[in-house]
């Protein structure tokens, strides 16, 4: 039997446990799949995923969609000594994911959902939609996969291993992550962690984004109502979804960075906690205006959600002060 598995440190799948950014009563348990992973993977080595979060504050309205939100890799280099490199594709995807298996590290790859069991219920055997997966552990003889995806650590076999690794694969987009240095110790990290919320405070948007996205929906909410729901999914997702997601995860940086003595951020927590709810209410809304085919109203409800992002921000700001 020819086996790679991961590093020591990563935990066996029977003893991995979601991280608490992960648990069922957030108002997103899930937000994409690249950070998803990524709080995953740093929990897996005992590390502290909260720190990395300030990134969530330059999140902005892209026109069409609001930013796809990813951790920066200086940041990841700085806080846990980890590093993101891009990994050449030149010979079979299952191949280089034994390698960099063997070698301890983890490796970030495209894959088609519908191969995903964990995707049950929604995309798993039934529709085609790329995800990022965090390859732990491969097994040859098995064909089986030990990998990490949104909130969890699954494993998949047979048809679904073929699927991934089989020759009607294309070459994906993938990376590994290697550790070059020593993360932070835990007493220093949260004040490295407030040097990189200050940073990312200074490039945040200048303009607010929810009015940025009011004025975009306004102007296609009447056409775009008119399509089915697999439309409404995907619309939901990039834009809804990713603007709770992304407040939430800023509340429970601030949470975190007040509970380690970096400051009080009790206001600026707050008011983005309710702005991840408000995400979640109006993407409720934009629901029912789906089934009505009528967008009646809709664009009229985003004004409290913008007015708490600049609550959110102003708070913020005379915390940091």
């Amino acid at each position: 039997m020819h086996v790679a598995l991961a590093r020591a440190d990563v935990p066996d799948a029977a003893a991995f446990a979601p991280h608490g950014l992960h648990a069922a009563d957030r108002i997103w348990p899930e937000t994409n799949c690249y950070v998803d992973l990524w709080i995953e993977l740093l929990h897996a080595r005992g590390l502290v995923p909260e720190a990395m979060l300030g990134f969530t504050l330059r999140q902005d309205f892209e026109g069409d969609q609001f930013t796809f939100f990813k951790p920066f890799a200086a940041d990841l280099d700085r806080l846990y000594g980890l590093e993101i490199q891009e990994l050449a594709i030149f010979e079979s995807l299952e191949a280089h994911a034994l390698v960099q298996a063997a070698r301890g590290n983890p490796m970030l790859v495209e894959v088609d959902a519908i191969h995903l069991p964990d995707t049950a219920g929604t995309t798993y055997g039934r529709e085609h939609g790329k995800t990022t997966i965090g390859i732990l552990g491969l097994d040859l003889a098995a064909k089986a996969l030990d990998y990490l995806h949104n909130a969890g650590r699954f494993r998949l076999s047979g048809a679904d291993y073929e699927g991934i690794f089989g020759p009607s694969a294309l070459f994906p987009y993938a990376e590994f992550v290697k550790a070059t240095g020593t993360p932070l110790a835990r007493d220093t990290l949260p004040e490295a962690a407030l040097d990189l919320l200050r940073r990312h405070r200074a490039r945040a948007p200048r303009t607010n984004p929810v009015r940025a996205f009011r004025e975009a929906l306004a102007a296609r909410a009447p056409a775009l109502v008119q399509n089915p729901l697999g439309v409404f999914h995907s619309y939901a997702f990039n834009t809804t979804r990713q603007l709770g997601a992304n407040f939430e995860l800023l509340g429970s940086h601030l949470a975190w960075l007040a509970g380690e003595g970096m400051g009080d951020f009790a206001e600026s927590e707050t008011a983005a906690t309710e702005l991840a709810s408000e995400a979640k209410a109006f993407q409720f809304q934009l629901a029912r205006a789906f089934g009505r085919r009528n967008p009646t109203g809709l664009c009229e409800r985003l004004d409290r959600p913008a007015d708490t992002y600049e609550r959110v921000f102003a708070a913020l700001d005379r915390a940091l002060a």
